[in-house]
C-alpha cells in the first residue's frame, strides 16, 4: 500500500489513481498539506497543478524548508505549470506527470519508486540523510533499486578508509561516483586528484604519477612533483587503471602495500597517505587470465568493489537524469528549455543508451540546441535521435556494392591530407568474405573518413571511447604517424 496525500484535488481529476494500489488523502490547499504531512504517515505527496492561497513552486518551497523528506510529486496540466517545472526539480521535486498521457501502470510506476526511495531514506543512518538529494545522493541523480544498493554501500564505507574499485561501462558515471566517495570521506577537506589513465601516454603516465628528478629524461628541465604528492592525505582516482602496463602497476601495488613512492631518476623513498579508487570498465579477472593484469594488484584494489549498472538497466532513471542535465543545460547555454514532454521522456525511454549517461548529455544537448523553446516534445528528440543511431549504424558497417561483379574490385577511400603521415588512400575489398577484424577495420576506415580523421567524433560515430579508437588505430596500423 501506497500513502499519498494529494494536494488540491479530487480522485477523480486523475482517474488513472483507481488502478493503483494507494491510499488518498485528501487536502484543499498548501497549507492543510504542510500541517497534514507532520502527522501523518505518506509515502509521497501530489501536488495539482494549480493551487489556492499558494502557487505549487511556494508549496515545494515549503515542503522542502520543513525538511519533511517526502517525495513530491507535481501534475502538469498548463503551460503556466510547464514554466516553472524544471525549476522546481531544482528546488526539490521528486516526479511529475501528465493525466492526460499516463497509464495507470506509468503512475503506479512513479508512486512505488517514490515510496522505495522514502523507505530507503528513512531506513539508512541518520548521520547519511544529509547526502541525500530529492532524486539521489549528493549530486549523483537515480532513484532505482540499482542506484539504492550504490548509495547503501557508499554510505557503509563512508567513514573507513578503504581502497575502492568502481566497475562500470564508459559513461554509466564512474568519475562522479568517485567525486562523491571523497566528498563524504573523512578526507574531504583534503586534495581530491583525478588522473585519467588511458589519456596520457604510457611512456609519460609514470611520471605523471610519481613526479621526475631534473634529468631523468630528455625534456625534464626541472623537479617536478606527480599526482600522488599532490594527493598525499586526500585521495587520488585512478580512471581506466586496467588499460595500465604491468610495470606501472608494480609501482601501484607498492603504493598500496608500504605507501612509498619514488620520482622518476630519483632514489629518495616518500612516504604518502593516499587512499586509491579507481574505475574500470574491463574485465579484470579475464585480463588476469590473458597476463596483462597483476592478480595480486587486482586484490589490493578490489576491497570494496562497486559495479555501476548501466543506463538501460535502469530506465526509470531517465527522467530526473534528463530533468537534471536540462537544468544544467539551460544554464550553460542561457536557452528556454523548462519542459520535456512525457512523449519525449517514452522516445528516450525506447534508446538503449550504449554510451550511458554520457551518450545521454550529448543528445540532450543536440536537442536543446537545435530545439531552443520552451517544451521539448517527442519529434524533437525522435529527429536527433535517428540521425544519431543512423550515423553509428552506417559508420559501424562496411559499404559494399549491392550488385558484386564476377571479378574482384576494391573501393579506394581517401583519409585526410591534413594527417601527415597517414596512408593517403586505403584499399577496401567490399566483395570478399570478410573476418571481424576486416570488417572492424573498413568501419574505422569509413568513419574517419566521414570525420575527417576527427578522432572524438569518430569514436562517438562508432560508439566506443576515444581511447579505445586510439587502440584500434593501432592495432590495424591506423595511428597518425610523427
Amino acid at each position: 500500500m501506497i500513502n499519498v496525500l494529494y494536494v488540491g484535488g479530487k480522485k477523480i481529476n486523475i482517474p488513472q489513481l483507481s488502478g493503483t494500489d494507494a491510499h488518498l488523502d485528501y487536502v484543499q490547499n498548501g497549507m492543510i498539506a504542510l500541517s497534514a504531512v507532520q502527522t501523518g504517515n505518506f509515502d509521497a505527496v501530489i501536488i495539482e497543478d494549480q493551487l489556492p492561497l499558494m502557487t505549487p513552486t511556494r508549496l515545494i518551497q515549503e515542503f522542502v524548508s520543513i525538511q519533511s523528506g517526502i517525495p513530491l510529486i507535481s501534475v502538469v496540466r498548463s503551460d503556466e505549470r510547464r514554466k516553472t517545472l524544471l525549476n522546481d526539480f531544482d528546488l526539490g521535486l521528486f516526479g511529475s506527470f501528465e493525466p492526460e498521457t499516463y497509464t495507470d501502470e506509468k503512475l503506479f510506476s512513479l508512486l512505488n519508486s517514490a515510496k522505495q526511495f522514502h523507505d530507503f531514506k528513512k531506513s539508512v543512518p541518520r548521520t547519511s540523510v544529509r547526502h541525500f538529494s530529492a532524486v539521489g545522493f549528493e549530486k549523483i541523480v537515480g532513484v532505482s533499486e540499482q542506484m539504492l544498493k550504490i548509495y547503501h554501500l557508499m554510505s557503509q564505507i563512508k567513514s573507513k578508509d578503504v581502497t575502492t574499485v568502481l566497475y562500470g561501462e564508459s559513461g554509466t558515471g564512474k568519475n562522479l561516483i568517485a567525486r562523491t566517495l571523497h566528498q563524504i570521506s573523512l578526507r574531504s577537506e583534503r586534495p581530491n586528484i583525478s588522473v585519467n589513465c588511458p589519456a596520457i601516454p604510457s611512456e609519460l603516465l609514470e611520471s605523471e604519477l610519481f613526479g621526475h628528478e631534473k634529468g631523468a629524461f630528455t625534456g625534464a628541465i626541472e623537479r617536478k612533483d606527480g599526482k600522488f604528492l599532490a594527493a598525499n592525505s586526500g585521495s587520488i582516482f585512478l580512471d581506466e587503471i586496467g588499460d595500465m602496463s604491468p610495470s606501472l602497476q608494480s609501482k601501484i601495488l607498492r603504493v598500496l602495500e608500504s605507501g612509498e613512492i619514488e620520482r622518476v631518476g630519483g632514489a629518495e623513498t616518500i612516504q604518502i597517505d593516499v587512499r586509491i579508487i579507481s574505475a574500470t570498465n574491463q574485465d579484470l579477472e579475464q585480463k588476469i587470465k590473458d597476463g596483462t593484469f597483476r592478480q595480486d594488484l587486482y586484490h589490493r584494489i578490489n576491497v570494496f568493489p562497486l559495479t555501476v549498472p548501466p543506463l538501460r538497466d535502469r530506465k526509470e532513471d531517465i527522467f530526473p537524469t534528463v530533468m537534471s542535465i536540462l537544468k544544467n543545460l539551460k544554464k550553460k547555454h542561457k536557452i528556454s528549455v523548462n519542459y520535456i514532454s512525457h512523449g519525449g521522456i517514452q522516445t528516450l525511454e525506447s534508446y538503449d543508451w550504449p554510451g550511458n549517461v554520457r551518450e545521454l548529455e550529448n543528445i540532450l544537448e543536440r536537442v536543446v540546441l537545435i530545439h531552443d523553446k520552451p517544451t521539448l516534445k517527442s519529434d524533437d528528440i525522435k529527429y536527433i535521435l535517428d540521425e544519431h543511431t543512423s550515423n553509428i549504424n552506417v559508420a559501424a558497417l562496411p559499404q559494399s556494392r549491392p550488385t558484386p561483379s564476377s571479378e574482384p574490385s576494391t573501393d579506394s577511400v581517401e583519409t585526410s591530407k591534413a594527417d601527415a603521415g597517414t596512408p593517403s588512400t586505403v584499399s577496401i575489398d567490399t566483395t570478399a568474405v570478410k573476418t571481424l577484424k576486416e570488417m572492424e577495420y573498413e568501419a574505422i576506415v569509413v568513419g574517419l573518413e566521414r570525420t575527417n580523421w576527427n578522432m572524438t567524433t569518430t569514436a562517438k560515430q562508432l560508439g566506443i571511447s576515444r581511447m579505445t579508437l586510439y587502440r584500434k588505430l593501432d592495432q590495424h596500423g591506423l595511428r597518425k604517424k610523427d
